[in-house]
């Protein structure tokens, strides 16, 4: 099938492989989730999910009952976990998706209990120790178990935390609270056997491994990105956004190109333009294709293995790069650019390979 003048690139064995790496970093009776969230990062969450479960994940993690919703109507029944509270209104459609909702305000537990088949329905809370988005605070957590113990049909199967650790910076608060969270986690443990507790994201699975407890909850790593600073990791990259060469003009030294006349060349170049943009989620990230370059930063794609950077601002539907030292390039040709995954437009098509 012939390519469009832009795509996106999918290896679904680097998933694979990404996820059997994690999950032999795990110990004991520890579980991977494959945190799914956001079309799995860019990458399409239904073709993820499968690659995942297939390679040793048991369960998926995602932000909303609509990001559920897709994986159940491509039939796919391992146990999701909705990892930030719902709003009450939306009790109904988790419990027919057969979620497991994360808790943190007894209106949600309210509406649930309400909703929850006669059999009960397992939830997860969160306790917040910094990062503040949601959760619920430690001096907190007594009435709210209180007030979760009348609702009669609901059935508290696990506890989580997302702590606010940066790799290279916070390592030893980090740590703090994570030693805060275990010894509450444990104090529930002894009142609800069986209960499920983690805290460990793809930074404190690297940086921490001895605080993966019964859970890993794993996004990062599964797509190939080491968080870690300090770590290394064999990861493989699964992700490739391409555009094709649509013009390949020589431009003479000393002319301004680009909007606001703002670069100059400084020698004789090729140039090539290619029709992405801001609009398909061409920014200045990720950070490894940045580099210091005089009293600015440069960036640059790839066309096989000769470096292409940017020239002049990007516009929302084009970029140009500077190919005078890539002897390939031609008219049709495609040059990997650096989009952020999360940011690539939807309308930009996806191919997978296996």
């Amino acid at each position: 099938m012939e390519k469009p003048l832009k795509w996106v690139e999918i290896d679904l064995s680097a998933i694979r492989h990404n996820t059997r790496w994690t999950l032999a970093r795990l110990k004991g009776a520890a579980r991977l989730m494959a945190v799914v969230k956001e079309d799995a990062y860019g990458h399409g969450a239904t073709a993820v999910a499968r690659a995942a479960l297939a390679s040793g994940a048991e369960s998926l993690g995602v932000l909303t009952a609509d990001e559920a919703q897709v994986l159940r109507q491509e039939r796919i029944r391992a146990p999701i976990h909705l990892l930030s509270p719902i709003l009450p209104q939306a009790a109904r459609e988790a419990v027919r998706l057969k979620l497991t909702p994360t808790l943190d305000d007894l209106r949600q537990a309210k509406a649930l209990n309400a909703a929850a088949p006669a059999a009960g329905l397992g939830v997860h809370i969160d306790l917040d120790f910094g990062l503040g988005r949601w959760g619920i605070a430690a001096r907190e957590l007594p009435d709210f178990l209180r007030g979760l113990s009348r609702c009669r049909r609901l059935r508290l199967a696990g506890v989580s935390t997302h702590i606010d650790y940066v790799p290279g910076k916070n390592a030893v608060e980090a740590e703090e609270k994570l030693r805060a969270f275990r010894r509450l986690a444990q104090r529930l443990k002894r009142d609800h056997p069986g209960l499920v507790c983690h805290a460990a994201n793809s930074a404190v699975l690297m940086d921490f491994p001895h605080w993966q407890m019964d859970l890993a909850r794993v996004g990062n790593l599964i797509y190939g990105i080491n968080p870690s600073t300090s770590k290394t990791a064999p990861l493989k990259n699964p992700w490739r956004f391409l555009a094709r060469v649509i013009a390949l003009r020589r431009v003479i030294k000393g002319r301004s190109i680009g909007y606001g006349s703002e670069y100059v060349t400084p020698r004789t170049m090729r140039v090539a333009t290619l029709p992405a943009g801001y609009a398909d989620g061409l920014t200045m990230e990720p950070a490894e294709r940045l580099i210091s370059f005089g009293s600015g930063f440069q960036y640059w794609g790839m066309l096989g293995k000769v470096k292409t950077p940017f020239i002049g601002r990007c516009g929302i539907g084009h970029v140009l790069v500077d190919v005078t030292d890539a002897p390939g390039a031609a008219v049709g040709e495609a040059v990997a650019l650096p989009v952020r995954r999360t940011a690539a437009s939807h309308r930009i098509p996806r191919f997978y390979r296996n």
